[in-house]
């Protein structure tokens, strides 16, 4: 039996005080396991998950972002149902961290144009290039 657990592991209001402390760290640091997370979506009987890159935490609205091409795959499905789930991993505090909601798409609106505007102009590049991102390439 482990006796060494951390304090947070009995008493909730220190579960989400960890909580929010592993969000800003992804979102800070680039090398912190919260930093890219799984997101998931789905219609149907039909899931997909990827892994995006953690944007943005709001921790008085409870809200979390991530960017993403309006041409893919997952666009398209949360048009057609908005519910939608993070999944979170960090090997080294053996925490892991589901989130489910809802997910609002935000195009050519005020957060859309702010985003852009802080994205680096390589990161731009990803979301530029002719073909929609999951296109099948033929070499």
């Amino acid at each position: 039996m482990q006796k060494n657990r951390p304090e947070y592991y009995n008493n909730i209001d220190k579960v989400y005080l960890k909580i929010w402390k592993l969000l800003n760290e992804g979102l800070q640091n680039r090398d912190a396991p919260f930093h890219i997370p799984v997101f998931i979506c789905g219609n149907k009987n039909q899931f997909d998950g990827r892994i995006v890159v953690l944007r943005g935490v709001d921790e008085k609205q409870k809200k979390i972002w991530f960017h993403s091409d309006i041409r893919s795959n997952k666009i398209k499905i949360l048009k057609s149902n908005p519910k939608a789930t993070f999944l979170f991993y960090d090997k080294s505090e053996k925490v892991q961290l589901r989130i489910s909601g809802f997910a609002k798409i935000n195009y050519q609106n005020t957060p859309t144009q702010t985003s852009w505007k802080k994205t680096v102009h390589m990161s731009r590049q990803c979301y530029m290039g002719d073909k929609a991102p999951g296109t099948n390439f033929v070499l």
